[in-house]
């Protein structure tokens, strides 16, 4: 049985969560925000979708507003009917572990329109090795970055360098819209942001990375392993993980979260729609 979860879910979506945690880590970082039904406002709310076997919960589907689907499911059974939901909504973007993602894209394929499919690196640190950057530049957190070129830069980064289709309210929101502890971070040469990257997700053992991106002009030049030892140092002193996705064609991306002490966990995939 599926059905659409509400507010007397929470807690037994919390512990399905809890023991699924390095797989549906920005499913819990998000319920734990933003709760489990769906204002339609915030970018990071969504419809969450239980499936249940004989009374207990199986798997999770969860449409968030920002236009991504988040999958995760403990039995096979949960995939046809997944689909099924799938099918008739529509969505730009599936991500999560690529054994909960690819059954349920090959169940949907035929009735949607693939942009992209991104074979990716899970990847977790527990062997932190700090870089510290060989050149000029200053990091610098989003609030003390003249704010129209940190919105600015933030769309370059998700039309250019994730493919998605962005504009400044977007980039307004996801500046704002974020939680304590969710540190976005630019570097800065001659105060104009060349890279960027940020805390995305936070759940009881985790601080998840991602939107890394540095402009293409100023590759090659340690940015990226710049501000993402940066934010590694962070969130070990928060006492939690830190953990990221690069995709397995990133081959600069992989060498440089390699270098700081990032190993891999599993195969994380990303399929991109038309919409």
């Amino acid at each position: 049985m599926v059905r659409l979860l509400n507010n007397s879910d929470v807690p037994v979506v919390k512990q399905y969560l809890e023991k699924n945690h390095m797989a549906t880590t920005f499913l819990s970082g998000n319920l734990d925000k933003f709760g489990i039904e769906n204002d339609k406002i915030s970018r990071r709310c969504g419809d969450y979708y239980g499936y249940f076997e004989e009374g207990k919960l199986k798997g999770v589907l969860t449409f968030f507003n920002l236009g991504s689907v988040m999958p995760h499911f403990e039995s096979s059974g949960a995939v046809n009917a997944f689909a099924e939901i799938m099918r008739q909504r529509k969505f730009e973007v599936v991500a999560g572990m690529k054994y909960v993602v690819e059954p349920l894209f090959q169940a949907v394929v035929q009735h949607k329109k693939v942009l992209a499919y991104e074979d990716s690196y899970y990847f977790v640190n527990n062997k932190f090795n700090p870089y510290t950057m060989q050149c000029d530049g200053l990091i610098a957190d989003a609030e003390q970055v003249d704010r129209s070129l940190a919105i600015d830069f933030v769309v370059e980064a998700y039309r250019q360098g994730f493919r998605r289709r962005f504009n400044r309210e977007m980039a307004a929101k996801m500046l704002d819209e974020r939680a304590a502890g969710e540190d976005f971070i630019f570097l800065l040469t001659d105060g104009k942001p060349r890279a960027q990257a940020a805390i995305q997700v936070i759940t009881s053992r985790i601080k998840q990375i991602g939107g890394v991106y540095t402009s293409e002009d100023s590759r090659g030049r340690g940015y990226c392993k710049a501000l993402v030892s940066e934010l590694c140092r962070r969130i070990i002193a928060s006492g939690k993980t830190p953990t990221l996705m690069s995709r397995k064609d990133n081959i600069p991306a992989v060498k440089a979260y390699q270098a700081v002490g990032f190993e891999y966990f599993d195969d994380y995939l990303m399929v991109k729609f038309v919409i």
